[in-house]
């Protein structure tokens, strides 16, 4: 039997093509092992959106080439470098057996077959889902659309996973339902989810799938994320209302306030509009949560564009804020490196500043939750720790922090009422309470 080991980098929308492929892999009897060193297949799904994204792939695959004998085991490589600097890194890895182009599961399942295993051997079915989980979590992504077309000054996305694809509701719908399997809450992911559907329907259908979603009654939490603040819609807000699954927790990437950076960035909304925005959203939904991403060191930014970012999130309350220093990205990797531009020292301090900054910030926001009792999803139990984790619900999975429960769940009791004891930036502890 033949086995397999995979690395998926990068985000939860890459994570999604990595279970695709894993699907690929075990319905040809192939199984995942622990021990590095005893696979016969290595599968590396790359980032390529920053630089340090590709950084992180170089030294994933230093790592594979200096321990595994690849005269025994076969390396691959997809994924997002594929469409961004492929010629380069095939020079720069020739160690590397294969490259198989993005979300080209076509190619990948010929590779194993003239490659890697056994020969006439025939494929059990696909899961109806066409995917695997990679990890035992009670939470299941679900990538309504793929690509984007908002062209920021500052993405690659556009040209490394192409103009938005949106895929149709009803097939959506199925995909959440084949991906259930008792999971507890659904993420909605996309490059834009406000986007969706504009493509094949004409209109923004974030709606229409959201109800229909909702429908499905499987999932007790629903989460939206990646909600581009230029194109969401506060007639939406009903839908908030009207379905207690779907979570008030609202991603909106702003990225900056300036009227001048934002329009540099090739955005829309700035300072005035984001304020009514978050504002319109927070009377209508009292209980919303809102996370963003900022974006400092952007070119020709001043004081002036800083001090009204400040301004800005002093007054709007944003639980989760998430702060990227500007990266001057090129289509491929050059020999310049990147601690070689002469603003590269000042973005990396000015990102650090508001790093601390806004970690302080988000720990005595979250002050305010001890002794309050929040539902809460039980992910899974931590060795380390010798202790229970979880999530409240305004927490999403992986990129919010975790809640420690200092007392054991019910057997196949995922979801409990958490008393909240102490709170920390990124991490919770909190008792279950029980009636």
């Amino acid at each position: 039997m033949k086995t397999y080991h995979i690395e998926s980098l990068g985000c939860a929308k890459n994570q999604v093509d990595s279970e695709r492929f894993v699907a690929i892999m075990e319905s040809y009897g192939m199984e995942e092992v622990i021990d590095l060193l005893k696979a016969d297949l290595y599968l590396v799904n790359t980032c390529a959106f920053l630089r340090s994204a590709l950084t992180e792939m170089d030294k994933t695959l230093d790592i594979l080439i200096d321990l595994v004998d690849l005269r025994k085991a076969k390396l691959v490589v997809t994924g997002c470098v594929t469409t961004r600097a492929l010629e380069e890194y095939q020079k720069l890895f020739p160690e590397v057996d294969a490259w198989i182009m993005l979300k080209d599961f076509g190619g990948f399942e010929q590779y194993l077959k003239r490659h890697v295993l056994p020969p006439a051997i025939k494929p059990e079915p696909l899961p109806e889902s066409g995917r695997v989980k990679l990890e035992e979590t009670q939470h299941v992504y679900l990538r309504i659309s793929d690509g984007c077309e908002n062209n920021c000054s500052y993405c690659m996305i556009p040209s490394i996973r192409g103009k938005l694809v949106s895929e149709p509701i009803e097939k959506l719908v199925a995909e959440a339902e084949a991906m259930w399997d008792n999971s507890e809450e659904l993420v909605l992911i996309a490059q834009d989810s406000c986007m969706y559907g504009v493509d094949i329907y004409g209109e923004k259908a974030l709606p229409k799938l959201i109800k229909a979603l909702c429908e499905l009654k499987l999932y007790k939490w629903i989460r939206v994320m990646y909600m581009h603040p230029d194109h969401f819609e506060l007639d939406w807000l009903e839908l908030w209302k009207e379905h207690p699954e779907l979570l008030p927790y609202f991603e909106i990437p702003i990225q900056h306030v300036s009227p001048r950076v934002i329009k540099s960035m090739n955005r829309q909304k700035s300072y005035e509009e984001l304020k009514a925005l978050f504002t319109s959203i927070k009377a209508a939904i009292p209980e919303a949560v809102f996370r963003t991403t900022i974006m400092v060191g952007y070119p020709n930014e001043t004081q002036t564009d800083l001090d009204l970012l400040d301004k800005f999130l002093e007054e709007i309350d944003i639980l989760h804020v998430g702060v990227f220093g500007y990266s001057p990205e090129k289509e491929s990797r050059d020999d310049e490196l990147e601690t070689e531009h002469p603003r590269y020292a000042y973005v990396k301090r000015l990102e650090l500043k508001y790093a601390k900054r806004l970690a302080k910030i988000k720990e005595k926001k979250m002050q305010r939750f001890v002794g309050t009792i929040q539902p809460s999803l039980v992910e899974q139990y931590d060795l380390e720790t010798n202790s229970f984790i979880a999530r409240t619900w305004f927490q999403a999975p992986e990129i919010d922090g975790i809640l420690h429960l200092e007392n054991e769940p019910k057997e196949d009791e995922p979801f409990v009422n958490v008393e909240i004891t102490d709170a920390l930036a990124d991490e919770l502890t909190g008792i279950i309470i029980y009636d």
